[in-house]
């Protein structure tokens, strides 16, 4: 029987010091040293730039931190960017199938502007 990964230690270096924090959140077992060469990204991003869902989001760990532009506002929910960029390909079939959901994303996005256009247009006429 293999000891639990919290036992083992960092799973980059071997570290037998790691982020409670970053366990809890991501489920993985990083010191601080390898902890800071990851990327955390906010939830706007990920769903922007991966093209991901809230739900397929929600599958995965994240941090909340306060917002450093109002402290009044809700939360930022931060994601690491290798666990969302494996959850983006597997969704969209690799770093292309994202790539073409972008393209028709913004090509739909553009007919709905021409279309938009052309009613305005009409009007004025």
């Amino acid at each position: 029987m293999s000891a639990p990964p919290a036992i083992r230690g960092c799973t980059s270096c071997g570290n037998l010091s790691f982020s409670q924090e970053w366990y809890k959140a991501f489920g993985v077992v990083l010191c601080n040293g390898c902890k800071a060469q990851e990327e955390l990204i906010p939830k706007s991003t990920a769903k922007q730039l991966y093209l991901l869902t809230d739900g397929d989001l929600k599958k995965l760990g994240s941090i909340q931190k306060e917002n450093p532009h109002q402290k009044q506002w809700n939360p930022m929910r931060l994601y690491m960017q290798s666990q969302v960029e494996n959850a983006s390909y597997a969704k969209h079939g690799g770093f292309e199938g994202v790539q073409e959901a972008r393209r028709e994303q913004l090509d739909a996005q553009a007919a709905t502007r021409m279309k938009r256009k052309a009613v305005e247009t009409n009007k004025v006429w």
